[in-house]
């Protein structure tokens, strides 16, 4: 009788991998090559450049692209982001993305079928901004509950273990961090780095200290300001494989919950290959709507040169217009 496996341990077909590696602009002959950090970094940083984080799926039933335009309504349109082989189809076949619950175990299973062993952990990210509604009458804490999901990888030989996460959208770092306390790594231009800190979970000061605790390992990121070397929270996880099961509930949690927080945001981003780090992004949400009229932001930021916003453009929140572009800027293909 087959048994349902406790810790995730898939890993891709040979089929999969020339497929999974065709849509990410790499070779099908690195499937290959024997496991290294060489071989790790090149398809993580390609998967930032060609797959989305994408969070449409929550928003619009697939069958609703097709047809007559209609409103996009915000909210979790499916109760499930598709996993495992709906995940991977979505990410290669549809060439569409997904958040951290969908990419990140996908892409863990591509880099088991290419010989890395892959521990997924669970996280909690930093909202710096938490605090930015002005109606808001009581201080929220930044950090969020378990809604994050990172990988852990190595190999047969490797002197070092690398924690790497495609699902983070804006401000992920592309390059494998090595699970070490202080290690440090630049980014794809001289303006932003990233270290990680083997330490306590970073509460906030006014908060009661905690009673019991486990150290684990927060991520910053630098993205500072001329002068300045600021460093900012981004997650904090401790170092423990989560189940399968582990897997769906805080998945389901994170898109089908009232307090949900991926609900209340439409969001496709990807960073720009060639460019040093430019990232092109279209986002929504309701406090974005002026006198009524519903219409995503279309914005690149980043790159080697380190600017701001530009080539602003807006979206109309409906499935038609919004369908053309997708598939023009970020090349989704939504009738295979």
């Amino acid at each position: 009788m087959p048994r349902e496996p406790t810790f995730a341990a898939d890993a891709l077909a040979a089929d999969q991998i020339a497929a999974y590696l065709t849509r990410i602009d790499l070779p099908t002959s690195l499937a290959q090559s024997a496991p290294s950090l060489e071989l790790l970094a090149d398809v993580y940083l390609a998967h930032h450049h060609h797959v989305p984080k994408d969070t449409t799926v929550m928003h619009v039933p697939k069958t609703a692209w097709s047809g007559p335009s209609q409103p996009i309504v915000l909210g979790s349109s499916l109760h499930a982001m598709p996993l495992r082989t709906s995940a991977f189809n979505r990410i290669v076949r549809e060439h569409a993305g997904g958040y951290c619950w969908a990419n990140n175990p996908t892409f863990a299973a591509l880099l088991r079928g290419l010989g890395f062993r892959v521990s997924e952990v669970a996280t909690k990210v930093f909202k710096n901004w938490a605090n930015l509604d002005p109606n808001d009458t009581v201080v929220k804490d930044k950090w969020g509950t378990i809604t994050h999901l990172v990988l852990v990888a190595d190999w047969p030989g490797s002197t070092e273990r690398y924690v790497l996460d495609v699902g983070f959208g804006g401000g992920g770092c592309p390059i494998p961090m090595p699970l070490r306390d202080g290690a440090t790594v630049s980014g794809l231009n001289p303006h932003e780095a990233w270290t990680l800190r083997h330490e306590p979970f970073p509460h906030e000061p006014e908060d009661t200290p905690p009673i019991d605790v486990i150290p684990g390992y927060t991520m910053y990121r630098r993205t500072p300001p001329p002068g300045e070397t600021t460093w900012m929270h981004q997650f904090h996880f401790v170092l423990a494989s989560i189940t399968v099961r582990d897997i769906g509930l805080y998945d389901y949690y994170s898109q089908a919950h009232p307090l949900a927080a991926f609900t209340g945001f439409f969001l496709v981003t990807r960073l720009l290959p060639g460019t040093g780090g430019a990232r092109r992004s279209v986002m929504f949400a309701e406090r974005m709507a002026r006198d009524g009229v519903r219409r995503a932001r279309v914005h690149t930021t980043g790159g080697a040169a380190g600017e701001g916003p530009r080539d602003v453009e807006y979206v109309a929140m409906e499935t038609g217009p919004m369908r053309v572009f997708l598939e023009r800027e970020f090349g989704f293909v939504f009738d295979n």
